[in-house]
């Protein structure tokens, strides 16, 4: 690997870190993950003599390749190389040696591959959240580029018993799709050109792959299309055919980030058709970017409760901990790489092992057809047992309720003969009286 083509990885800051002052490294890496390349000693703090030796050993590790520069002594003017031999300036006309004579700078330099821009992302929940995540990732996008990142938020509530019905996964798909057309039409007005970059997750990945699978056979000139998707854990089938969907020009580049502990994503081909286990074990085949998180669950990758700390994941976020979570982690390492490197920089992403043998599906009585029925069969049963069961003890609870009331009436019955009985005395008394 060429390593003037290449970013450094995050370790070899970490081994920087003892020799030179935090500020110093910290500006040197700021412009190399802002992919700058070139790097000069005056774009560093002070001390001088400290910054040029932190970038001669950036030079060293091979980083960046050591040149030279001229530059008049009375201006800005940068001399070619055969402008440097003569006696003024071209710019300014001033004579070299009057104003002690050309200026040597140490420049030096690298050969990155212009930066991809991001123009408006969408995000799609999962099916049991209302994506609480996606403000976090929304604010995370503004706050890396230091420019205003649409980000459309597509929500469909909280759904769990919806997916088991095919019409209603069909309503849902079909939603996803006109949303997505009339955000596409006002990112147009708006002045936004490009194809949207896509973040989705569990129940919206299922429906992300089956509309672009569905959008192949539409006329071009219909047809919605994408730039880079990355999907989290994700319930499309490892064996998806991403590419057909790659091939039509419809999605540019896709990568699928998934935890190995995952234990939602195995369960969805059990209730929802056409589906897998793709954000547990990742994708087949060459065309998609599998980013495996080792003991990471369905959610974990959102999480700003749990930071990853020296390396280690799971730990306890506490003060400013949003800056080291797992969800600005996801977001720093891979998926703004992800979304804004050339692609032939991509693969280096990639920790995957896809292993000797592909994804097989579970039998077809399994898989998501007869299952779900026979859930919702039981579902009825118990919905009648529990109807037959409140039936009769309404019926108990009626005949209590006539018995109290019976009870009430015979009650207020004796209370007001007892009334009139006594109010019946009184006025006896009260006629003997006046007699």
């Amino acid at each position: 690997m060429e390593s003037l083509s290449h970013t450094p990885p995050v370790e070899y800051w970490t081994e920087l870190s003892g020799n030179w002052s935090g500020s110093q490294i910290k500006a040197l890496r700021i412009k190399s993950e802002r992919r700058f390349n070139t790097f000069k000693v005056s774009d560093l703090p002070p001390p001088q003599q400290l910054g040029e030796e932190l970038l001669e050993r950036f030079a060293r590790d091979g980083w960046v390749e050591v040149k030279l520069s001229y530059h008049c002594p009375c201006c800005p003017y940068e001399l070619e190389a055969d402008e440097e031999s003569h006696a003024n300036c071209p710019e300014c006309r001033e004579a070299f040696t009057q104003h002690g004579g050309v200026e040597e700078v140490k420049v030096y330099e690298r050969r990155l591959e212009q930066t991809r821009s991001v123009d408006w992302v969408v995000a799609i929940h999962g099916m049991n959240t209302t994506g609480a995540w996606q403000q976090e990732f929304n604010w995370l996008l503004g706050r890396t580029w230091g420019k205003s990142v649409p980000v459309a938020v597509y929500k469909y509530g909280i759904v769990r018993l919806g997916v088991l019905l095919p019409w209603r996964r069909k309503k849902f798909q079909n939603q996803l799709r006109e949303k997505l057309a009339r955000q596409s039409r006002q990112a147009k007005i708006s002045g936004y050109s490009g194809k949207p970059d896509v973040i989705a997750h569990s129940f919206g990945t299922w429906l992300l792959g089956h509309l672009l699978r569905a959008e192949i056979g539409k006329n071009p000139e219909e047809q919605l299309r994408f730039g880079r998707i990355i999907l989290t854990g994700c319930i499309l089938r490892p064996d998806f055919d991403w590419k057909s969907v790659i091939e039509a020009g419809l999605v540019d580049d896709v990568l699928n980030h998934y935890g190995d502990k995952d234990s939602i994503v195995p369960m969805a081909q059990l209730t929802i058709w056409d589906s897998g286990p793709s954000g547990r074990i990742g994708f087949d085949g060459n065309e998609v970017i599998n980013i495996c998180e080792k003991g990471y669950g369905h959610s974990d990758l959102f999480s700003i409760q749990k930071c990853v700390v020296d390396s280690e994941s799971f730990k306890d976020c506490s003060g400013e901990g949003h800056e080291n979570s797992h969800l600005f982690y996801s977001h720093k390492k891979y998926w703004m790489p992800f979304l804004i490197n050339p692609k032939s920089e991509l693969g280096e992403l990639t920790n995957h092992d896809p292993g000797p043998k592909s994804w097989k599906p579970l039998p077809w009585v399994l898989r998501g057809t007869l299952f779900p029925l026979f859930i919702i069969l039981c579902l009825i049963t118990l919905l009648s047992l529990l109807l037959v069961n409140v039936g009769s003890w309404l019926s108990e609870l009626s005949s209590l309720i006539m018995q109290l009331l019976w009870y009430s009436g015979a009650g207020l019955a004796s209370l007001g003969a007892i009334g009139v009985f006594v109010w019946f005395i009184r006025l006896i008394r009260k006629l003997i009286r006046s007699k």
